[in-house]
């Protein structure tokens, strides 16, 4: 019996409520994912306080192997959608009390914290809504309709920002995404008949560890991304401290990566869904290399222009890789497993890394710490590109062993 939920009328339904919902997301993402930082640093904030930004997200990634274990038992839709709807409003709140960088801060990592509790479930989800033959593509393009929107709306934050409060441009925003978040339950998905079996942290961390092909994959990113979200928390230092860059040209650099990944979030999807998700992420992650070097090198505000460029590319490239990678390796049943053990261990080198730029700013200058960070990128990409060709051309893993929790 064909599965109802990869019926063309269902699958087409989801993904007009998926577009839409990417839509408000991405409105709301490319003013404060942008501005956040900067606003901060402007306020007075410190080093530590940018660093506790950027780590926010990285921070609710931490969390969500136990959110992970938590939610297991209710419908991932309905999961997806809670979350999203509650961090957004509390945020919305959040950003109209704060009157210092370091609650404003704060608020932020709240935020976060919240909106990746779904990572299981969403990962679930987007196994569960499209076919294996359009997942990357579908995704693709649902972040295309995202990266439009957050064009829009960051190169608006940027031309009001400097006139009106920024608290005011972040709850607008905010306000403009929450129906997007509610909207989104109304996707229509089937569970399986069998309800999945919740699995301790502690033994997802287990299973997860014996999948050689998997664990050495985890390695790389570990490596690799260390030294990235070192070089995150400098880049806003950078724009404020080092290049002097307005409000304006931070919206217009915005646009310009969100205009990149639209192209990028197509072409991805389309090589991954004729490909190997894998082989892509390779390649996306020596992309990411450009990006401080770029940083290192731009002599004026000018030609930081290629390098949101290549951020925008290699954002969009990693967004999708990083649920296609899990459908492409994890046993079917333990999707959500993996994506909760990848999640958390982004999670720990998320919460480190910002802080250990900072902390190392107090003795070197920045462009330092940035060489610094790049050589652990070029060594986690080296495992990386082991690891991946050991992957492909190695026998794949056996299923799991399913045990009750």
């Amino acid at each position: 019996m064909p599965d109802r939920n990869y019926s063309a009328e269902r699958v087409r339904s989801n993904f007009r409520i998926d577009a839409f919902s990417g839509v408000m997301a991405g409105v709301y993402l490319g003013v404060i994912v942008a501005f956040l930082p900067v606003v901060i640093r402007r306020m007075g904030g410190s080093a530590a306080d940018v660093a506790l930004v950027v780590a926010g997200p990285f921070v609710g990634h931490l969390f969500s192997p136990v959110f992970g274990y938590l939610l297991a038992r209710f419908r991932p839709v309905r999961i997806t959608a809670i979350t999203a709807t509650l961090s957004r409003s509390i945020f919305l709140l959040g950003v109209l009390i704060a009157a210092t960088p370091l609650a404003l801060a704060f608020v932020s990592v709240t935020m976060w914290v919240i909106a990746v509790a779904n990572m299981a479930s969403y990962a679930t989800l987007m196994q569960g809504i499209y076919p294996d033959s359009e997942r990357a593509s579908a995704m693709g393009k649902v972040r295309i309709g995202a990266s439009i929107a957050s064009i829009a709306s960051a190169t608006l934050a940027g031309l009001f920002i400097d006139s009106v409060p920024a608290t005011i441009v972040f709850a607008v925003a905010t306000l403009i995404s929450l129906p997007g978040a509610i909207v989104f339950g109304r996707i229509r998905h089937d569970p399986p008949a069998l309800p999945p079996v919740r699995h301790h942290p502690s033994r997802i961390a287990r299973d997860v560890w014996r999948d050689h092909r998997y664990r050495r994959l985890l390695i790389s990113f570990m490596i690799f991304g260390f030294g990235n979200l070192m070089n995150a928390a400098l880049y806003p230092i950078l724009l404020v401290d080092h290049f002097d860059a307005p409000n304006s040209f931070v919206g217009f650099m915005t646009a310009l990566q969100a205009g990149s990944a639209v192209i990028a979030y197509f072409v991805w999807g389309r090589f991954i869904d004729r490909g190997s998700s894998l082989r892509m992420t390779v390649i996306n992650t020596a992309l990411v290399l450009l990006m401080p070097l770029g940083y290192l090198l731009a002599p004026s505000t000018t030609f930081l222009l290629p390098v949101a460029i290549v951020a925008g590319i290699t954002n969009a490239g990693g967004d999708i890789t990083f649920f296609t990678n899990i459908v492409q390796l994890a046993p079917r049943e333990r999707v959500g497993d993996y994506a909760v053990a990848q999640s958390s261990l982004m999670g720990v080198r998320g919460t480190i890394a910002p802080f250990a730029a900072s902390a190392l700013l107090a003795v070197f200058s920045a462009q330092m710490v940035m060489v610094f960070a790049m050589g652990l990128m070029a060594v986690g990409l080296v495992v990386m590109h082991r690891a991946v060709r050991r992957a492909t051309t190695a026998v794949p893993s056996p299923v799991l062993e399913v045990a009750p929790a």
